[in-house]
Parts: structure tokens; C-alpha cells; sequence
């Protein structure tokens, strides 16, 4: 697995999530544990419904310690200075509406478009990389290609 880039913020909200899914694997361990006593493990819906959760929690659990291993954190990482990179805010322009909007380029674990943050893995974001402000970008969409102006290229004020 590669470097997971997380801002600070993105760093303590999966902190929080293991944290939350520590407590609930304790609580689910203790659910099964009593759900087995029970008896017939066949015909046992509780039991196999609190294994399930418990699989699903225990799973998630592992993803994260991955993630967490590799973090890099993105606030003020050093990056090269006009250069659509991760960690910075980039304003495109849609070269035929002519509208701006513009996202902070972050890792696959913050990307959300509607609140301003763009993964570096998505196509938007892996076209975007090493452009400078002026450079063109072209995206191909399944409706067609949308062509975008990189405007500016900038260090989030933080």
C-alpha cells in the first residue's frame, strides 16, 4: 500500500473511527461471547448476526492501521511552489461555461467534491498533477471530453 495523505483534521477523524470501532469490536466480542452460551449455534440468529458485525468491524479495523502506518501529512508538506500537487488549492475554469470553482487536492480518505476536496487519485485530480496555472486539462467523460484552465495554483491558508 502506498502513502495515505491526510490533512490534520483527516488524521484525527480516523483516529476517532478506530477508536470507535476498538470499542465497538469490545462490545461485539462480548455480544458473541454471550449469544454462543446461548446454545445451538445453527439456529442461533443473534449469534451469527453480532459474528457478522464483528467480521465487518475487525476488517475495517485492519484497513485503518494500514492507512495510519503510511500517513503523510499534507498541512504543510513541502511542495514545489506553482504546481498542481497534493495539498494545494487548485481554481479550475471550465473552458466552455467559463465558471470557476476550485478544490483542495487531498488523498482517496478526504475526497469529497461537494465540500471542496478532490483526490489526487481520482481523473479530475491525476490530470491535474504537475499542471501549472494557464496549463489546459483535458478530462474524458463518458458524455465526452471537458476541458478545463488550471487559473491558480496555491498553498491553503491554514
Amino acid at each position: 500500500m502506498g502513502e495515505t495523505y491526510l490533512t490534520k483534521a483527516g488524521l484525527e477523524k480516523l483516529h476517532a473511527e478506530q477508536k470507535g470501532l476498538l470499542r465497538q469490536k469490545r462490545e461485539l466480542t462480548e455480544e458473541v461471547s454471550r449469544a454462543a452460551a446461548m446454545g445451538d449455534l445453527r439456529e442461533n440468529s443473534e449469534y451469527h448476526a453480532a459474528r457478522e458485525r464483528l467480521q465487518h468491524v475487525a476488517k475495517r479495523l485492519v484497513e485503518l492501521d494500514e492507512k495510519l502506518t503510511h500517513v503523510r501529512l499534507i498541512d504543510g508538506l513541502e511542495v514545489k511552489a506553482g504546481e498542481a500537487r497534493v495539498g494545494v488549492q487548485v481554481t479550475l475554469e471550465d473552458a466552455q461555461t467559463k465558471e470557476r470553482f476550485g478544490y483542495l487536492l487531498v488523498g482517496d480518505e478526504e475526497a469529497d467534491p461537494q465540500h471542496g476536496t478532490l483526490s489526487i487519485a481520482s481523473p479530475l485530480g491525476k490530470a491535474l498533477l504537475g499542471k501549472k496555472p494557464g496549463e489546459q486539462v483535458t478530462l474524458t467523460l463518458p458524455r465526452g471530453a471537458a476541458h478545463y484552465r488550471l487559473v491558480t495554483v496555491e498553498r491553503p491558508r491554514g
